[in-house]
C-alpha cells in the first residue's frame, strides 16, 4: 500500500471515531432539548390557567367595584378637615359648590398613609360655597373626639345599609359599655372609700396590738391601751418569768434551809443519844 493509501485509511478511521462521538452528543442534546420543550409546554399550560384565573378575578373585582360605587354613593376625596376638640364640631373645605347642603348626612373617613378609618356619620348644620360645618349624628364621647385628627378626610353621602347597621350596633354597644364602665367606676370609688376606712381601722387594730403613735398616752391609761397588747403581754410575761425565777430561788433557799434543819435535827438526835442516862428519882432518894 502506498503512503497515500495509508494516510487515507488513517483519516477515514479518525473521521469514523469523530462521527460516532458527534452522533452521541447530538442524541444527548436532542434528548435534553426534548425534555426542556416538554417542561416549557407544561409551564405554559400552567401559566395559561393562571392567566385565565386572574382574568376571572379581575372581572369579579371590577363587578365588585361597580356594585360598591352604587352602594357607597357620592364621594368627596381628600377634603381638608378641621376638628374642634372642645365640642366635636367639624369644619370641612367643601360646601354648596360641591353640592353639600344643610341637613345632609355625611360619613367621614379619616385618611392616613394607605389607610382609611371610618369615624361615623355627621349632619351638616351650615354650608356655604367655601365649606361646611358638621356635628356628630350620635352622642360622641370625648374619647371618640380625641381620635379625630385634622387633615384630609374622605366624605360620602351613603354607605351600605349592612355597614351602617353594624356601626350603629357597635355604637350602641359602646354606649352600653360606657354606662357599665361608669357604674363600675362609681362602685370602685365606693369600694375605695370602704377600703380607706378598713385600712384606717386596721391601723388602729395593729396599733392596739403592737403599739404606735395613734394610741392614747397618759398615766391614767392602762398599759395595754397605751403601749399595745403585744408589748404589754411581753412585759407581763417578762415580769412573770422574773417572778417565777425569784420563786424558784426562794424554793431552792427553803429546800436548803429545810435540809439544814434536817441536818441539825439529825445532829441533835445523835448528840442526845450520846448524853448519859439520867438517874431515877427513887435511887437518888435512897442515896440521900
Amino acid at each position: 500500500m502506498s503512503k497515500w493509501g495509508i494516510a487515507f485509511a488513517v483519516l477515514v478511521t479518525i473521521a469514523a471515531f469523530l462521527a460516532g462521538d458527534y452522533t452521541a452528543k447530538v442524541v444527548t442534546y436532542r434528548n435534553s432539548y426534548t425534555a426542556k420543550n416538554v417542561a416549557l409546554k407544561a409551564k405554559t399550560a400552567k401559566l395559561q390557567e393562571d392567566i385565565e384565573r386572574l382574568e376571572a378575578e379581575i372581572e369579579s373585582k371590577n363587578n365588585q367595584v361597580f356594585r360598591a360605587r352604587e352602594l357607597w354613593g357620592e364621594a368627596w376625596n381628600s377634603v381638608p378637615t378641621n376638628v374642634r376638640q372642645q365640642d366635636g364640631t367639624i369644619e370641612i373645605g367643601a360646601g354648596t359648590k360641591q353640592l353639600i347642603r344643610e341637613k345632609m348626612v355625611l360619613h367621614g373617613f379619616q385618611l392616613g398613609e394607605g389607610t382609611s378609618l371610618y369615624q361615623g356619620s355627621f349632619i351638616v348644620v351650615s354650608a356655604n360655597e367655601a365649606g361646611a360645618v358638621l356635628k356628630p349624628n350620635w352622642r360622641a364621647l370625648p374619647e371618640d373626639i380625641s381620635t379625630w385628627k385634622p387633615g384630609p378626610w374622605r366624605w360620602r353621602n351613603e354607605i351600605p345599609s349592612g355597614y351602617a347597621d353594624s356601626i350603629d350596633n357597635q355604637l350602641l354597644s359602646i354606649v352600653k359599655q360606657t354606662e357599665v364602665l361608669a357604674t363600675r367606676r362609681r362602685d370602685v370609688d365606693g369600694q375605695q372609700v370602704l377600703l380607706g376606712a378598713a385600712q384606717e381601722a386596721l391601723k388602729k387594730r395593729e396599733a392596739a396590738l403592737v403599739g404606735g403613735d395613734g394610741l392614747p398616752k397618759g398615766d391614767k391609761v392602762t398599759a395595754e391601751y397605751r403601749d399595745g397588747l403585744v408589748v404589754t403581754v411581753e412585759q407581763t410575761e417578762e415580769e412573770r418569768n422574773s417572778t417565777l425565777r425569784k420563786i424558784d430561788e426562794l424554793r431552792r433557799k427553803i429546800r436548803n434551809i429545810e435540809a439544814d434543819i434536817l441536818q441539825l435535827q439529825s445532829e441533835n438526835t445523835d448528840l442526845a443519844q450520846r448524853l448519859p442516862e439520867p438517874t431515877p428519882r427513887s435511887q437518888v432518894t435512897q442515896n440521900k
